[in-house]
């Protein structure tokens, strides 16, 4: 039995949330794959039933239930999932962590750490206010109690954050050459302080934007050809398309959508292209 339930942020929290999502799964006698991919969002992830076991170069780890999964560059590995998982999770935005938390997003980059050891001991008592509810929308709404005064006080982000937004606004399609005169910089100076910030080059940013874009479109709409997806979103053939969809998901497109499925991390019950809500709704339960 498999279950994923999700549901947008409110108004004041849209700035530095993607979405809430859960994921509920009984299986006693196979091992569900979700393959890793490279990734905008940073994961503020909160497990409540068997452990997550993180694959990668041949051996496994145990993931920590109260955890930051931070943005991934590439593909680095596969979570194996078994028995009874529940797992409600906070999809952060990219400039998220630094403007609620006082933490560079590059420091977080492929990384999975404890969030206890990052963000103190209030992700404990979230941890345990979560487990005590009893269902997922009082989830959301525990979780909202806590975000809401770390927003009201949040940091207003760098001239090269801004930058990065503007860059994820208009969807990865924005000249790299020109974002850096606008701040004032050298192409190379640029490249550096973006990478020293985010996590990533401006360009890998750009590249994972349009990937995450692309991977959603397809999804949102199977019968749509690869080839209208490939040049909705500047690749230039389909081929281009391909080779950055295996460098940046391990897999070519029909592959990786096929892996993934209802586990996909950004489309989980989301109506339409991410980040673009209409407002905050009911959350949706996606059963399988």
């Amino acid at each position: 039995m498999r279950r994923n339930f999700s549901a947008t942020p409110r108004r004041e929290l849209k700035e530095f949330v993607r979405i809430y999502a859960q994921r509920e799964l009984h299986s006693e006698s196979a091992t569900v794959i979700q393959p890793g991919m490279a990734l905008l969002e940073h994961i503020l992830v909160f497990d409540f039933g068997d452990p997550l076991i993180w694959v990668s170069d041949g051996s496994g780890q145990r993931l920590p239930r109260i955890r930051i999964e931070g943005l991934q560059t590439f593909p680095s590995g596969c979570a194996h999932l078994e028995g009874r998982h529940l797992g409600f999770v906070i999809f952060l935005k990219p400039l998220a962590p630094w403007q609620l938390f006082r933490i560079p997003p590059g420091s977080l980059a492929n990384k999975y750490v404890d969030s206890v050891d990052v963000l103190g001991s209030g992700m404990q008592s979230l941890w345990s206010a979560l487990a005590e509810c009893e269902s997922f929308a009082e989830r959301v709404r525990c979780a909202e109690e806590y975000l809401l005064p770390l927003a009201a006080k949040a940091l207003a982000s760098t001239s090269i954050m801004k930058s990065a937004q503007y860059l994820f606004n208009f969807n990865g399609m924005s000249r790299v050459e020109d974002i850096a005169k606008e701040c004032g910089l050298s192409v190379r100076h640029y490249d550096r302080l973006f990478a020293e910030q985010t996590g990533m080059s401006p360009k890998l940013f750009a590249r994972v934007r349009r990937f995450q874009l692309a991977m959603d479109a397809k999804r949102i709409a199977p019968n749509r050809s690869w080839m209208s997806v490939a040049h909705e979103f500047g690749y230039f053939d389909q081929m281009h398309m391909i080779r950055d969809f295996q460098r940046l998901g391990g897999n070519t497109p029909t592959q990786l959508l096929q892996q993934i499925g209802d586990l996909q991390p950004w489309s989980l019950g989301t109506p339409m292209t991410p980040y673009d809500f209409p407002g905050p709704t009911a959350p949706t339960d996606n059963r399988r």
